[in-house]
């Protein structure tokens, strides 16, 4: 028996163990709501804290009292990062004129529901939010809104993601890609979200391809803001405080075959075997949340090496500081990296059938190395002694891919201003 396949069986059996905890966590919770006369557990402990409900009904309050209110709809995590520094530049640039509210859809979730792993995905909601500098009162379940009075009167509301059970009445619906580069997959914008607008982060050819061949095909007005998250608030995450060896960072695309993939040609071993540098391993955020097997075999075989570590909650931005090169697959975080931090990229091989995105096309035009998992450690030697791009390669390189590549959560936030104009034609611009 193969370590990868002990590692799946070993993840079938905790899998199951999980379920039976989900289980008896639903039986308690169940219990919990009969107790409580059908009330909500997060509503009693709501009524149970007098003094922070009242804090919440004064956020609701003011919120109201803005000249106009935004709000932003998710059920993953770490969507925020896409949304916070727009919200954060619309209070630069506009004080006090736009009230926001972080929505979550995050009970419809299957994994999440709407009992005690609510409680703990509520908990990494807002201790993100206080990291990012954001008051996480400004947040609430769509389950709590309308216990907080008359229904809100949104502007505008804003999402990443499709959320089959959002029937908010909002005027202007604003679709926010959470990548900068299409995948193959992704030939336009999507089709299962509501929206009016799209902000395109990037230009042909490294756009959805059914726009790059007819921009006029798009069923919505499209504005070149550039990619916001790029100006995500984050203090350099040190995963290797004192230590002057390089930093390589591993974050590969969420397509499990790949990993696996790359585990059989000797990913670890890599790892394992090339103390020299230090590794981060990233795993996608989703693949983390469910708990793979994949994630808990790579943990199983690195456990206890001092140069390897693993790291599920930092954005890119936070650890692009200590990192001096990104290992990859196929995907966005290519990209993302090289742009926003101006350091190196080695792509792993991938099978054709992922090519003709804007993903690849990038890694085609831009790559610093494209190689197998055997020759990694010879390629990661050479693109090292590259050092990082300089000012004038970089700047060539957003200027060719973004469609807007200076202060984008800026530009951002003057282009949902301008949107919001006719609605409100009192507020100064």
């Amino acid at each position: 028996m193969t370590p990868l396949l002990r590692a799946r069986l070993e993840y079938q059996q905790a899998h199951l163990r999980s379920r039976i905890g989900r289980l008896r966590e639903t039986l308690a919770g169940q219990l919990l709501r009969w107790s409580l006369r059908g009330e909500s557990l997060l509503g009693f402990l709501e009524r149970h804290q007098p003094g922070l409900h009242t804090e919440r009904l004064q956020r609701f309050e003011d919120l109201r009292q803005r000249p106009a209110r935004i709000v932003f709809t998710f059920r993953t995590l770490h969507f925020l990062d896409w949304f916070v520094p727009i919200h954060q530049a619309l209070e630069r640039l506009y004080p006090g004129q736009y009230g926001v509210l972080y929505l979550d859809y995050a009970t419809t979730l299957r994994r999440v529901g709407s009992g005690w792993e609510y409680l703990r995905y509520r908990e990494q909601v807002q201790s993100r939010m206080l990291g990012l500098g954001v008051d996480p009162l400004l947040h609430a379940s769509h389950e709590e809104l309308e216990a907080f009075g008359a229904p809100i009167p949104w502007q505008a509301g804003i999402t990443c993601e499709s959320i089959r059970q959002e029937r908010l009445q909002l005027p202007l619906r604003i679709y926010l890609p959470h990548y900068s580069l299409p995948k193959a997959i992704d030939r336009t914008l999507p089709e299962n979200i509501r929206f009016e607008h799209a902000f395109l982060p990037t230009r042909p050819p490294y756009s959805y391809a059914a726009l790059n061949d007819d921009p006029g095909s798009a069923q919505a007005m499209l504005h070149d803001v550039g990619y916001p998250k790029e100006c995500l608030p984050v203090e350099p995450n040190r995963i290797f405080p004192g230590d002057d060896r390089p930093v390589i960072l591993y974050a590969p695309s969420l397509e499990v075959p790949l990993l696996q993939a790359a585990l059989r040609q000797g990913l670890v071993e890599v790892f394992r075997n090339h103390p020299e540098w230090n590794f981060v391993v990233k795993l996608h955020p989703s693949l983390e949340s469910r708990r793979h097997y994949v994630a808990s075999f790579m943990k199983q075989q690195l456990e206890g090496l001092p140069h390897v570590r693993f790291d599920s909650l930092s954005s890119i931005q936070s650890l692009a500081g200590e990192a001096s090169v990104l290992i990859t697959d196929f995907g966005s975080v290519g990209g993302e990296f090289r742009m926003s931090a101006g350091k190196r990229v080695v792509f792993l091989e991938t099978p054709r059938r992922y090519a003709g995105g804007a993903d690849l096309q990038f890694r085609d035009d831009f790559a610093d190395a494209v190689c197998s998992v055997e020759a990694l450690p010879q390629v990661l030697g050479e693109v090292l002694a590259q050092g990082d791009l300089s000012q004038e390669e970089l700047q060539e390189m957003r200027t060719r891919v973004l469609t807007w590549d200076e202060a984008p959560d800026e530009r951002a936030a003057q282009v949902l201003h301008e949107l919001l104009q006719p609605a409100k034609p009192d507020l100064q611009a």
